[in-house]
């Protein structure tokens, strides 16, 4: 899944980086700045949930989207919902189509609902 929607955003025209899990990702972003960050919210080592609180204390103007499939411990509507009051601007649900991932992305911010 990271592979290929790594391919779909940088056929888009977006300079991609890729992390395995939650603290790959802190770890880049110790290392350079990023506009927008995609996290599945179940992943090893460090969810997406965890993720999401470590960011937003350290770069609330982050642009955040989560994508879920479910996991074991919290259905898809709470890991949603707690998504997106920690600040994601949308969580996408598995299996979503690329293009409207790549359509809230290039949304201006706040209008990242594909309602227009």
């Amino acid at each position: 899944m990271r592979e290929s929607l790594a391919l779909a955003l940088g056929d888009a025209g977006f300079e991609v980086s890729t992390a395995g899990n939650g603290k790959e990702a802190l770890e880049l972003l110790q290392t350079r700045e990023f506009d927008v960050l995609i996290t599945d919210m179940w992943m090893p080592e460090m969810d997406g949930l965890r993720l999401l609180k470590e960011i937003r204390g350290k770069n609330p103007a982050m642009r955040i989207f989560g994508i879920t499939g479910g996991g074991p411990r919290l259905t898809i509507e709470t890991m949603s919902s707690l998504a997106e009051i920690w600040g994601a601007e949308r969580v996408f649900l598995k299996p979503f189509d690329d293009d409207d991932l790549i359509a809230a992305i290039e949304a201006p911010r706040g209008d990242a609902s594909g309602n227009g």
